[in-house]
C-alpha cells in the first residue's frame, strides 16, 4: 500500500528510537536508492506516531494523532504548486530532532533522554540539505543544549517562522529565539516565502 510517511523504528534499552523519518510528497510503495531529498524539518522528539514495525529498517508510519508531518506535506506541496513547479519525482522531506526518542509527552521524553547510558543521533543528520526548516518552538532549559548540536547541518538555506517578524527568517533561529512550530500556524502566513525565497531559488 502506497504512504507518505516512512521512518526506521529501533529498540535502545527500554525505549523506543525513531531515526530517518521521511516525508514522502507522493505516496510510494517502497523506499529506493535513489529517492531525493529535498530539505529537512527540525522538531523537538518524535511524538506520536508509532511504528508499524520495529528492528526492520524503513517502514511506514502509523500516524495517530501526529499533526507535524501531514502539516509540513500540506504545506511544502502547497509552496510547490504556488511556485509553479512540479516536486522531484520520489522527493522527500528528512524530518530531524533535537532528540530521537519517542514518546507524545515532552517532560517525560526528556527524562528518559537525559537517562540513557548511550543516546543516539539520526545518521541522517550529516547529509547535505537544500533548506532545513526550524520548528522546536521556543526557549526551553532543558532542549536548547540541544539545538547547538544542529549548527553543524550543511544546508544551502535556513529558515524559521519568526513572531515578531510575521514571516520567513533566512537564518538558524537562536536557541532562545521562537521557531514556530506548525501546529496552529496558518499555511498562507509560510507558503508564500516557501515557494518564493526557497522553491524558486533553489530549482
Amino acid at each position: 500500500m502506497s504512504h507518505n510517511y516512512w521512518a526506521e523504528f529501533k529498540q535502545i534499552g527500554e525505549d523506543i528510537f525513531r531515526f530517518d523519518t521521511r516525508i514522502y510528497l507522493e505516496p510510494i510503495d517502497a523506499i529506493e536508492n535513489n529517492d531525493r531529498c529535498i530539505g529537512a524539518v527540525v522538531g523537538k522528539n518524535p511524538g506520536s506516531a508509532q511504528s508499524s514495525s520495529i528492528g526492520n529498517g524503513i517502514q511506514r508510519i502509523l500516524l495517530g494523532k501526529d499533526k507535524l508531518l501531514p502539516n509540513v506535506l500540506s504545506i511544502v506541496k502547497k509552496s510547490y504548486e504556488m511556485a509553479k513547479e512540479t516536486p522531484p519525482v520520489r522527493g522527500y522531506i528528512q524530518v530531524l530532532n533535537l532528540f530521537y526518542l519517542c514518546d507524545p509527552d515532552l517532560e517525560q521524553a526528556i527524562l528518559k533522554f537525559k537517562q540513557c547510558k548511550s543516546p543516539e543521533y539520526c545518521p541522517t543528520e550529516k547529509r547535505h540539505f537544500p533548506w532545513v526548516w526550524y520548528v522546536w518552538g521556543g526557549s526551553n532549559i532543558e532542549l536548547n543544549p540541544y539545538k547547538r548540536r544542529l549548527d553543524a547541518l550543511d544546508t544551502t538555506s535556513h529558515f524559521f517562522y519568526d513572531n515578531k517578524e510575521m514571516g520567513i527568517t533566512l537564518t538558524k533561529p537562536p536557541e532562545k529565539v521562537l521557531a514556530r512550530h506548525t501546529q496552529g500556524l496558518a499555511h498562507d502566513f509560510v507558503v508564500p516565502d516557501i515557494s518564493t525565497k526557497l522553491i524558486k531559488k533553489l530549482i
